[in-house]
């Protein structure tokens, strides 16, 4: 793979002596390189600039978690450890709320859910516990970019199957079938996408279940975004699939949902024996989650989702803003419409540089934070990931500096 990093991309010299190959040959993830670039762009003279990068909603956590964290702050055990696995009651409000809204029956919360610190922890422990060195990993692609590099950290190999843009960004089992050999061990995706919004649907996730199987493969799905889907998308986990119960990983978080990025609070549901060994990891990374975070998403799961569904109106609103002001400019770009999470692909008509040139040129000219789609995996290049999670206002201004 080439290199795929913002940073380096604008000229930064990494040091490589004491420096292990397997890390050298990770980056930080663009998405928040970009940030890094554009904090250091803020001590020039200029317009405060304006993100259309990193996915973090723009709206306060809700009132009733910041209350619940108010009244944990005085309980002595919110100081200490929790059981590595997470606090009990907090899975069994997990295996609940998955029964209740993706219909997977049976759930053993004390021994098939884990509580992590944040989706990407627990996809990183998946992933440790079923590669090994050289193993490879089906990535449908544009994928999110912390995937690729979390298959590299692991010594795995990212096997890129690309996705169908003009039909929405779809996934076609076959293009997999195509790719697989003897070391494929896992096929790895978020659903609905980060970066592209696709939504993999219902019967998309049977034909990739039955190929899962015949395969010997494991499925480990990022459904961060399942709450957020538009124009009568549905989400579909392959978890709630009979067939493939014992090789699905489902990784799933509470930052985008209750607006909680920062408390870093997420979690794993999968077959007793997997998390056996994913709690190893755990262990050895993070010991347990954040007690007072875990305490948090206990009150965003007990209370009521009438804060979920505003969230949802809110970003809806933004998505066909953001959709509106593309197409105002679309001498320069074309794009697909996302049918969940909140984000745009949006491809770069003619484009006369590579798509990290083209990201630093925006947000030094501009001052605009934009992904450079290159981030992503081979098909993103040409492309820049736009994110429509900020203020409305915030979205206005930026395409007005883009538009000059």
């Amino acid at each position: 793979m080439k290199h795929r990093s913002s940073l380096a991309a604008a000229g930064k010299k990494f040091r490589t002596k004491n420096i292990s190959r397997r890390v050298r040959q990770i980056v930080i993830s663009p998405i928040k390189e970009m940030s890094i670039l554009a904090d250091l762009e803020e001590g020039k003279r200029g317009p405060k600039i304006i993100s259309f990068g990193q996915g973090i909603p723009y709206f306060d956590t809700p009132p009733l978690i910041k209350t619940a964290i108010k009244k944990a702050l005085q309980e002595p055990d919110t100081a200490k450890y929790t059981l590595e696995p997470g606090i009990t009651e907090l899975r069994e409000l997990i295996a609940r709320d998955l029964k209740r809204r993706k219909k997977i029956k049976g759930i053993k919360p004390k021994k098939e859910v884990m509580v992590s610190s944040g989706c990407q922890e627990a996809v990183a422990c998946a992933l440790a516990t079923v590669i090994d060195p050289g193993d490879q990993v089906l990535l449908p692609e544009p994928a999110f970019a912390s995937h690729i590099e979390q298959i590299l950290q692991w010594g795995g190999k990212p096997v890129f199957v690309p996705l169908h843009e003009k039909n929405g960004w779809a996934l076609n089992v076959k293009e997999c079938e195509k790719r697989i050999t003897k070391k494929t061990k896992a096929i790895l995706f978020s659903n609905p996408s980060n970066p592209t919004g696709a939504v993999f649907g219902k019967k998309e996730m049977i034909e990739l279940a039955k190929f899962a199987k015949r395969k010997n493969l494991i499925i480990i799905t990022d459904e961060t975004y399942d709450f957020l889907t538009y124009g009568g998308a549905k989400h579909f986990s392959p978890a709630s699939i009979s067939l493939v119960r014992d090789r699905v990983i489902l990784c799933g978080s509470f930052s985008k949902k209750y607006a909680m990025t920062g408390y870093r609070v997420g979690f794993a549901y999968a077959d007793e024996g997997i998390i056996d060994h994913m709690l190893k990891v755990h262990d050895a990374l993070q010991i347990c989650a954040p007690a007072i975070s875990q305490k948090a998403a206990m009150a965003a799961l007990r209370g009521p989702q009438t804060s979920v569904r505003d969230f949802v109106k809110k970003l809806s609103e933004n998505r066909r803003l953001m959709c509106r002001e593309l197409d105002k400019l679309s001498d320069y770009f074309e794009y697909q419409k996302p049918m969940g999470a909140y984000y745009i692909m949006v491809k770069v008509k003619k484009p006369k540089m590579n798509s990290f040139k083209l990201a630093l040129k925006i947000l030094r000219e501009a001052r605009v934070i934009t992904i450079p789609g290159a981030a992503f995996g081979p098909s993103g290049e040409g492309h820049l990931r736009f994110s429509f999670a900020g203020r409305p206002e915030d979205i206005r201004e930026g395409f007005r500096r883009l538009n000059k």
